[in-house]
């Protein structure tokens, strides 16, 4: 058995960055550090450990925004209903509302499509 979480960093495309970083602070309230490296374009979510797992948002012609593939679920809020709710209130496109996993005995959790078009999961303690 592993003693740790093995993830350490996740990445979201986006094709604009500023559209981007302004959703996601206006939504969830989060800051972003803007960092470059070589061809990309990055800003990376900010928190309060340098050394926790977190994620960026990711502007590079190899990193295409999508509803396929792997969805990443974020922990941004205490109460998921109030923040699905408010999502959708704000026409931000619910793909799953929220729903308990396992009776909500591991948390609850949604999927939205965020304004380059991914598939972003949040998840909670909480419903």
């Amino acid at each position: 058995m592993m003693e740790q979480a093995p993830l350490v960093w996740s990445e979201l495309a986006v094709n604009d960055m500023s559209r981007a970083v302004e959703f996601y602070q206006k939504h969830f309230g989060v800051s972003f550090r803007k960092e470059d490296m070589a061809d990309m374009e990055m800003s990376i979510l900010e928190t309060k450990d340098p050394m926790a797992a977190s994620v960026a948002l990711v502007k590079h012609e190899m990193m295409k925004p999508s509803l396929e593939g792997s969805t990443v679920y974020l922990y941004l809020s205490e109460s998921l209903n109030s923040l699905v709710d408010k999502l959708a209130s704000a026409n931000v496109r619910i793909l799953l509302p929220a729903m308990p996993i396992k009776d909500g005995e591991v948390g609850h959790i949604a999927i939205f499509e965020d304004c380059e078009g991914n598939k972003v999961g949040l998840w909670s303690p909480n419903a």
